[in-house]
């Protein structure tokens, strides 16, 4: 078995810079793929296109779903030695006989008297929701969506910490209605960070006071971008108070993101499950656990 390095921690997952990025038919086992987050494949030549991969995209072509996932591992099992794991280490083992049990006998997943290739996935949540926004993306938006993932620092970046700078404070409709506690004013003062009273000013204080950075853009930094606007089922952050000024629903966008952000429904989930992963922030309930 041989063990392939993994970054443990990638802005914007999946990230796929400077890696190899091979997209595999997976329609037959994928629920079986998904919940155990192994790809397998016969170790014969029609399959050398996988090798050296370290992400694979699991393509559901009955549905048109499309999942990017990192490969921790791969492992290679002789013919005729299925039944027998006892090599294996044990957490690998344990998911590959779930997941050979799940499959059964099916021989167009299993070829019988073959050599087979197992590929240990990485377990970030891909809900079915937003497998099916995958499948209706175009391909056009879904080349879109891949290249920024491919650079995320390029194109976004997020805060230190997620927390709520102004309980209660929503959008104003007009710029100079906002009224700073004066609480919220000294512990600014400490940061030297100005109040700022414009429409979204109080979300790009609560950014910068989470020690995100904003990179310039002409006169302007990049757009403070609110990854949950109300869509998809989530709350809309403007007008709820937990949530206007909460760092984890917050990130600094490229306006070429930005712009994606608001058009790509697959962008959009990304965004918020990273918010997930970086910081348990999770209001829709979308990738919470039960």
């Amino acid at each position: 078995m041989s063990q392939q390095a993994t970054t443990s921690q990638c802005p914007m997952k999946p990230c796929l810079a400077n890696r190899r990025v091979v997209e595999v038919l997976a329609g037959l086992s994928w629920e079986a793929s998904l919940s155990h987050r192994i790809y397998s494949c016969p170790d014969g030549p029609e399959f050398d296109f996988v090798f050296g991969a370290t992400a694979l995209i699991l393509f559901n072509r009955r549905n048109g779903a499309r999942v990017p996932l990192e490969v921790c591992s791969v492992a290679r099992i002789a013919a005729g030695e299925l039944e027998n794991l006892s090599g294996m280490a044990q957490p690998l083992r344990i998911r590959l006989a779930q997941y050979l049990a799940e499959i059964g006998t099916n021989e167009q997943i299993i070829h019988p008297g073959c050599a087979h290739r197992f590929y240990f996935l990485s377990d970030e949540p891909w809900p079915v929701r937003m497998q099916e926004a995958t499948a209706a993306a175009t391909a056009t938006e879904w080349t879109a969506v891949l290249s920024i993932c491919t650079d995320p620092d390029h194109f976004f970046r997020w805060p230190s910490v997620g927390e709520l700078l102004w309980p209660g404070c929503i959008r104003t409709q007009q710029d100079g209605e906002y009224r700073y506690p004066d609480e919220l004013l000294g512990r600014l003062a400490e940061l030297g960070i100005p109040p700022d009273t414009r429409t979204n000013g109080p979300a790009i204080v609560s950014f910068l006071a989470a020690g995100g950075i904003r990179p310039k853009w002409g006169n302007e930094g990049w757009h403070i971008h609110h990854i949950v606007d109300g869509t998809q089922g989530t709350p809309h952050a403007v007008r709820d108070g937990g949530l206007f000024t909460h760092a984890a629903g917050l990130v600094a966008a490229h306006p070429v993101a930005h712009h994606l952000a608001h058009q790509s429904i697959v962008l959009r989930w990304l965004l918020r499950r990273e918010a997930f992963l970086r910081f348990c922030f999770d209001p829709a309930g979308d990738f919470s656990p039960g």
